[in-house]
């Protein structure tokens, strides 16, 4: 089931900041895992007042997608529940609701790269992201 909100806290905030964090750590083995520990209170604070998708399955949050304005700011899965259409879903919600989404994913993350073309984004442009060095894919989709 997903839920669609624009406030979370708690147990809650907990568990989707944890998801946040393990996800960033697996996927982004490139970047110094200090990076994303650095930014875990800021990145919590942003999740509990940011637009989220929130995937549950048997009441226990297993995926999320957070949006800025049509921007995917980000789309994390816990790893036991990878492979089991928890993206997919929460990429067709966003869909649902928007005209156009777009996002950015890294050069070297292949898996996701190939996740979103499968989810019918396209390549915009190439840019260097400043806070990690690496070069970054911005993506579109439109309805």
């Amino acid at each position: 089931m997903i839920t669609h909100v624009n406030q979370l806290s708690g147990p809650d905030l907990e568990r989707v900041a944890q998801i946040w964090l393990k996800a960033n750590l697996e996927a982004h083995s490139f970047i110094d895992p200090k990076y994303w520990l650095e930014n875990f209170e800021s990145v919590k604070s942003q999740l509990a007042v940011s637009e989220l998708f929130i995937f549950r399955s048997d009441n226990q949050i297993t995926g999320f997608l957070g949006m800025d304005h049509g921007y995917i700011a980000g789309l994390f899965v816990a790893a036991q529940f990878r492979g089991q259409g928890v993206g997919s879903a929460l990429i067709k919600a966003a869909q649902s609701a928007n005209q156009e989404l777009t996002l950015s994913v890294y050069l070297k993350n292949q898996q996701a790269r190939r996740f979103y073309v499968r989810q019918g984004f396209t390549e915009i442009t190439r840019k260097i992201d400043e806070a990690t060095g690496e070069l970054t894919i911005d993506m579109k989709w439109p309805r």
